[in-house]
């Protein structure tokens, strides 16, 4: 008789600045947490394929970022390091000391953001399409890259939407659009607000250096930020580096068997240790 699926669970986590939305699936509460943060203006929504996939060898909790999804929008501007102690809260909420750290894009600057301010909690930190930017080419999309979206009342701000989305993945298809749009209606017509924390960070200057965080480095061939992914591994030359040939950013979504099998096989790799054995007290979600 086979073993019943493992079903995604969605919930909310109060924090000081309002609900904290996230996904996550029944696990041993003695594995340890790995938290998961999406690219913008996206959600958690795209790691639903792949959590019940993690589950046996990790608790895994996957965030929507303070203002996507549904998660409650912050009151003003955040810096990066703002984004990344959510990272801390919900780490203290559920009792875990150590924790595994995955980020996808703007979610990738956050986790390693949040790995550097907290190394000796950190087992092992995941950065998929690490997006390296220039000084110029942050310039550059501050001030071109992600202008609003007013609701218009012929409703042309949906169409503006959709044809963004197509023009970002040409590839894509009716069903996957249609949970992009969801997700850029749910971030409000200002869906840019954690962009632009990343683009006034520099993250060169943060990094110089490198760092000595056990680090692997995803990157699809057909992903939108493939041209970056020689500047992360130039940026953090000790990182595990693994280039998926083949594969969009969406790999979570479209190949999440491939996809979990690089995280569990990374976990193995850098199983818990030292001050990073899971805490006892660990809350179960």
């Amino acid at each position: 008789m086979s073993s019943p699926a493992v079903s995604v669970v969605k919930a909310y986590m109060p924090m000081d600045w309002g609900q904290l939305h996230y996904r996550t699936v029944p696990a041993d509460p003695a594995l340890p947490l790995l938290i998961m943060l999406h690219q913008s203006p996206l959600s958690s929504r795209n790691y639903e394929a792949v959590l019940p996939l993690l589950a046996g060898h990790c608790r895994p909790v996957a965030l929507d970022t303070p203002g996507y999804g549904g998660s409650s929008a912050v009151p003003e501007e955040w810096t990066v390091a703002d984004y990344a102690q959510v990272v801390w809260d919900v780490a203290d909420r559920l009792g875990a000391q150590g924790v595994l750290l995955f980020g996808r894009a703007t979610g990738a600057v956050f986790a390693l953001e949040a790995a550097m301010a907290q190394p000796q909690r950190v087992q092992g930190l995941v950065l998929h399409g690490m997006p390296v930017y220039t000084d110029a080419e942050r310039a550059d999309r501050m001030q071109n890259f992600a202008p609003p979206f007013p609701a218009a009342t012929d409703g042309a701000h949906l169409t503006g939407i959709w044809n963004r989305i197509h023009n970002e993945y040409p590839w894509i298809g009716p069903e996957l659009a249609t949970h992009f749009t969801h997700d850029f209606l749910s971030a409000g017509p200002d869906f840019a607000r954690s962009y632009r924390a990343i683009w006034r960070y520099n993250l060169p200057q943060r990094v110089a250096g490198g760092s000595d965080l056990p680090t692997l480095l995803l990157a699809g061939s057909a992903g939108r930020l493939a041209f970056l992914h020689a500047r992360a591994v130039a940026l953090l030359p000790r990182a595990q580096a693994v280039w998926l040939e083949g594969a969009t950013d969406f790999v979570a979504e479209q190949e999440p068997a491939l996809f979990a099998g690089h995280l569990t096989d990374f976990m193995a790799a850098h199983p818990a240790g030292g001050g990073l054995k899971p805490s006892t007290g660990a809350r179960t979600l």
